[in-house]
């Protein structure tokens, strides 16, 4: 992982502060009970992929490079699955391993492995590749444990039922009842998200619509091969008359069709596990090439990889880099101050939300519940008006930071 050395350097982002500020404090018990519960969680509670910040939390605190290494690994089989599966599908060993090392070594889905948040992106494919490779080995019932893992890493595992149809239909035995508790439990799942999703109008909500499309088709197919409209390229793959290239596609637009309508949410993270499946569909037809065309494109497309990549990461770290100055500053001044529980503030890094700010206050507290508050919220002059509270201001200067705070008392 030579190319992704510099992950190390990095720094929480919002997301993460905010798993790192509760889940650390989560009982294990809850986790066995959101685990084995077959019914959709509201709180959006995933525990195959919150138990990593709550053991990592409980270790490092906010140490982040120790948090990159198990990402990494994770990255790294979720590779060895791919490569297995691919062998599985009599993909000869030159193309298994050319479309083994696309995936791993792309920057299409490059915040998958860089930042802590994506771990639920990480294990659900970890999970939904194992679940697939079980199949075609036809362990059905270690294949639907590992879909339950994989759904309970991330919702999008819940289109895994079709992709294992396709497998049965294309390259299995059409042994279809076996499927029925894979489709019974992606229903049920997808039902009760449908029903009582509490995200009725924001980011999170699905919209079915054209204007949702035009804005998530361009940004997926965008991130293939970083120049527009570059994910189409796949489409012509399916004029190959090979069972195996097609289950790869279908794979591929199963798991992204649920992407496709959530024009709130556009990530290069969620098309980590469509970007597995795609380069099934690439090995499978890359196998039918010469090695050694096969390996003049792999030579052609890493520089231009490893240029975006290069790019990317610059951004990335720069917004890490003052994401460190401030929560490190922050919790500087808590420690001095540790009896002051509200804080109210008028700039914060920039990538950041309220919720990362409330996060790097009460992580610094080692608490919970210690409001930090916009200095424009309406909830800001009843509090200065009845404690004392810190007054935060933030300023970046492109290298450098500095938190000022200042204590106010309220007027007697």
């Amino acid at each position: 992982m030579a190319l992704n050395y510099r992950a190390y350097d990095g720094y929480f982002q919002d997301d993460e502060l905010d798993n790192l500020a509760w889940a650390p404090s989560t009982p294990l018990h809850d986790y066995a009970v959101a685990f084995l519960k077959p019914t959709f969680d509201t709180a959006n509670f995933r525990p195959v992929g919150h138990i990593y910040f709550t053991l990592m939390g409980r270790a490092f605190g906010l140490d982040f490079p120790p948090y990159m290494t198990p990402i990494l690994a994770i990255h790294l089989i979720n590779g060895l699955l791919l490569f297995l599966l691919l062998r599985k599908l009599a993909i000869n060993t030159w193309s298994a391993l050319a479309g083994t090392a696309f995936f791993v070594l792309s920057a299409t889905a490059f915040d998958a492995y860089w930042k802590p948040m994506y771990v639920f992106d990480l294990l659900c494919a970890t999970f939904c590749l194992a679940s697939i490779l079980l199949f075609a080995y036809r362990r059905w019932i270690l294949s639907f444990v590992a879909f339950w893992f994989a759904y309970k890493a991330k919702e999008l595992a819940v289109m895994l039922p079709l992709v294992l149809l396709a497998y049965e239909y294309w390259l299995g035995k059409r042994r279809f009842a076996i499927l029925i508790p894979f489709f019974l439990a992606s229903l049920s799942f997808g039902i009760q998200g449908l029903m009582f999703n509490p995200n009725k109008d924001n980011e999170y909500t699905f919209r079915f619509t054209p204007e949702a499309l035009a804005a998530t088709i361009p940004y997926y197919t965008q991130r293939f091969l970083f120049f527009p409209w570059s994910g189409l390229l796949l489409l012509p793959l399916a004029l190959i008359r090979d069972r195996r290239v097609w289950f790869g596609l279908v794979a591929t637009f199963c798991f992204l069709s649920t992407l496709l309508f959530l024009p709130g949410r556009l990530f290069e993270a969620y098309a980590y596990l469509p970007f597995a499946c795609a380069a099934i569909a690439l090995s499978a037809a890359a196998s039918r090439l010469n090695p050694l065309w096969l390996a003049a494109a792999m030579i052609l497309w890493l520089p231009w990889n490893i240029r975006h990549q290069h790019r990317e990461l610059k951004e990335k770290l720069a917004l890490d880099d003052e994401a460190a100055a401030y929560v490190q500053q922050l919790g500087a001044w808590v420690a001095k101050h540790p009896a002051i529980r509200t804080y109210i503030y008028d700039a914060i890094p920039r990538g950041y939300h309220h919720w990362g700010i409330t996060a790097a206050w009460n992580i610094s507290h080692n608490a919970g519940g210690m409001p930090a508050l916009w200095h424009d919220w309406d909830s800001v002059a009843p509090a200065m008006s009845r404690e004392t509270v810190a007054l935060g201001s933030w300023k970046w200067d492109g290298k450098n930071g500095t938190l000022t705070v200042l204590i106010h008392s309220p007027e007697k």
